[in-house]
């Protein structure tokens, strides 16, 4: 990673509502090089709106971001600083992926080493592709591409335990070269790979220290 590239990504302040309904009051969460950062909360929590408020694909009536000492007003630039993935399949369905991979600048060959069943499917489009293969195509794009930051939303639903382990080694492998924020309702799976935790309720978000504290907040059941 080059040294003008952030190793920190701050965002905090961030006030989202439709209408008479508060999605999120002042939440803060933070992504650094070298961390993986794991955020939980309950279906509806606001946890995707949030995601999309960083992103530029929801509006919210007040954010900040900063990226290392950077702090920034414009964020037209952000989606090439992190890259994103959303919960539903993002690529399009007619889209190859030797296209996908050629666009983003990502190695093909990489995911074939990381599962060589991709082996014979860069001419294949995605809309060809089971869910948890295209998941699993896209995830690893994601975290291969350039970029100082990435969010994955809801990585591990409809893919193998087998391939939730081995995508949870390369997160970590990656965190080495990029922050690394992370959600999903399999909670055990987030605590296991994050370095930092924190839980969204009620449009807060609460740093998490110990599985105490997820009890405390009604998370999870008694220990």
């Amino acid at each position: 990673m080059s040294s003008d590239k952030a190793d920190r990504l701050l965002v905090d302040s961030v006030h989202l509502e439709f209408g008479p309904k508060v999605v999120l009051q002042s939440v803060f969460l933070t992504a650094e090089r070298g961390k993986v950062t794991g955020v939980l909360g309950r279906n509806g929590c606001g946890k995707s709106s949030l995601f999309k408020c960083v992103m530029g694909g929801v509006k919210p009536q007040n954010m900040f971001v900063r990226f290392g000492d950077e702090a920034s007003t414009d964020y037209g630039h952000i989606g090439k600083r992190i890259k994103y993935l959303p919960q539903n399949l993002f690529i399009p369905r007619k889209m190859t992926l030797g296209e996908a991979y050629s666009l983003h600048g990502v190695d093909y060959d990489g995911l074939v080493t990381f599962e060589n069943k991709f082996h014979n499917y860069q001419r294949s489009m995605f809309g060809q592709l089971s869910g948890g293969e295209a998941r699993i195509a896209e995830m690893y794009l994601v975290l291969m591409a350039d970029s100082e930051f990435c969010i994955l939303d809801e990585p591990f639903t409809n893919i193998a335990p087998v391939y939730v382990d081995r995508m949870k080694s390369l997160i970590k492998e990656k965190k080495a070269d990029k922050g690394i924020i992370v959600s999903d309702h399999l909670y055990e799976e987030i605590i296991s790979v994050a370095d930092d935790l924190y839980l969204l309720s009620d449009g807060y978000t609460f740093p998490v220290h110990f599985r105490e504290d997820l009890v405390k907040r009604g998370y999870v059941p008694s220990l």
